[in-house]
């Protein structure tokens, strides 16, 4: 009996204790070589380099899987143990996820995008390597625990037994020793590691903000001071709503806060005010780190200000002449669209005005483009006074605009804004010096009376403009009349028939 139970202790020694240890030191020495590749790439930087070291982390990952299914759920050997073991379950299929997401990142070469992404999850997996040290620890403690109530045991065993059990404590305590050296060099990869996490956190050039669970600020990187002109001491244990700008309403946040329960994750764009008061838009994206319980918060922003404006700048200048700030022939239609499309829901009417400056080539060609610009210029802001906020000028192209009335009812209120037009437009300009004075001849069609086609109504409203012309200049035109006259020239030039 006493040798059965030298044998289940032997065994329970190993299996239960010993070969556990083994395992989870495997793991964690993979998870560490791990990330220490990670950083060497991001250091690195060398595009020559970095396959030859994603391939490294390929097996490293493969490593740490065999081993986890080496010890999980046989080498589960007490409560505490098993207890830890439960959060490992939960912990490797992330540690998978976010190493291979770490792979796809890094193989792109874009490494500044890469070390944002793998910033975001450094405090995971900090948590996850105190884990597996636990467990290691766990097993180290049971073993002990074991030795000291098998006393008895191993007091009444055979000489033969005893010296079986020196043996195998011998080649247990060699096992630990040779564990102990692999511990010690696991820590100290994961000093450098840390070392080299900090330095990269320091030195990124994005904000960096760590919240708990409640949003109460304990980390910030110097990136974060630089853009907001906040110190790490002025916001420890504060929100981050101390820097709110206000431009975003409650109901954007309880949005926020919604995909960040639901998804763990948010990224968008926020409108905030640095120290000194000035506003900016920062692009920002948040992670939730940890499980309910433990949960943190990273957000990795970055200052877009600028970006944006230069962005905006780009659409507007896509859609508006640079010379007068007016809407060009490409927002001119898309607004004339919709002013249809709205015009029908109504049953309301459209006019649309085509305005040729007369004498504006004589101004060019006497004073210079620098008079003509200013002409022009001039135009285009009595042209926009003379108008309803409603109602849209465009400039076509050389002395050539357009305008689009909205919300008509009826035909006689055209007329009195294109007579208003006609005056306001015709009295005298200060350009460069000098008096100059152009007039304009206003060609008008109207929706729906002259065709229901944007394209038709403009060639119509050009058509009218064409015998404002010929009607001397200086002159309003509806498309109606300017067809009646048309027709009736055309008369006029046909030979009478012969009369039998």
């Amino acid at each position: 009996m006493t040798m059965k139970e030298l044998d289940s202790f032997l065994h329970t020694m190993y299996y239960g204790n010993t070969e556990p240890i083994t395992h989870l030191a495997d793991i964690r020495a993979a998870e560490t070589n791990i990330r220490r590749l990670q950083w060497r790439i991001l250091a690195q930087r060398d595009p020559a380099q970095t396959n030859e070291l994603l391939a490294q982390m390929r097996e490293k990952l493969a490593l740490s899987e065999r081993e986890w299914a080496l010890y999980y759920p046989a080498g589960v050997s007490s409560p505490r143990e098993a207890e830890l073991a439960r959060q490992l379950v939960v912990d490797m299929p992330r540690f998978v996820a976010i190493i291979h997401g770490s792979l796809d990142h890094l193989g792109t070469g874009n490494y500044d995008d890469a070390m944002q992404w793998l910033l975001t999850y450094i405090p995971f997996l900090d948590q996850m390597d105190e884990r597996i040290t636990k467990d290691i620890d766990v097993n180290a403690a049971q073993a002990a625990s074991f030795v000291a109530k098998s006393a008895s045991t191993i007091r009444v065993v055979t000489g033969t037994a005893i010296a079986i059990f020196v043996l195998a404590v011998i080649g247990v305590m060699t096992l630990a020793l040779r564990l102990m050296r692999q511990r010690d060099d696991a820590v100290q990869e994961s000093i450098e590691h840390l070392l080299m996490v900090d330095q990269v956190y320091k030195m990124s050039t994005d904000s960096v903000i760590i919240t708990d669970k409640v949003g109460t600020i304990t980390k910030v990187n110097p990136a974060f001071t630089k853009l907001t002109g906040y110190t790490e001491a002025e916001v420890l244990g504060r929100n981050p709503s101390m820097w709110s700008s206000g431009r975003q309403p409650p109901e954007f946040y309880r949005e926020m806060f919604r995909c960040l329960e639901a998804d763990g994750s948010w990224t968008g764009e926020i409108w905030n005010r640095r120290k000194c008061g000035e506003l900016y838009l920062e692009s920002i994206s948040i992670s939730r780190i940890g499980g309910a319980d433990d949960a943190h918060y990273a957000a990795i922003c970055s200052d877009i200000t600028r970006q944006k404006m230069e962005e905006e700048q780009r659409e507007y200048l896509a859609t508006h002449d640079p010379l007068t700030d007016l809407p060009n022939r490409l927002l001119f239609n898309e607004r004339l669209k919709h002013a249809i499309a709205r015009a029908h829901r109504a049953s309301s009417l459209v006019a649309v005005m085509f305005v040729d400056l007369d004498h504006f080539k004589e101004i060019n060609d006497s004073l210079g483009h620098q008079a003509g610009d200013e002409t022009l210029r001039t135009v285009a802001q009595r042209l926009r006074g003379g108008l309803r906020e409603a109602d849209t000028v465009a400039r076509l192209g050389g002395d050539e605009f357009a305008v689009v009335l909205e919300d008509l009812h009826a035909h006689f209120q055209i007329e009195p804004i294109a007579s208003k037009l006609l005056a306001s437009v015709g009295e005298p300009i200060l350009a460069v010096g000098n008096t100059v004075q152009v007039t304009p001849s206003i060609g008008i069609s109207v929706y729906p009376d002259d065709g229901v086609d944007p394209r038709l109504l403009v060639e119509r409203a050009d058509h009218a403009m064409y015998a404002a012309k010929r009607a001397g200049k200086n002159a309003v035109r509806f498309f109606e009349e300017a067809a009646a006259e048309s027709a009736r020239a055309k008369n006029e030039e046909s030979p009478m028939p012969l009369v039998a």
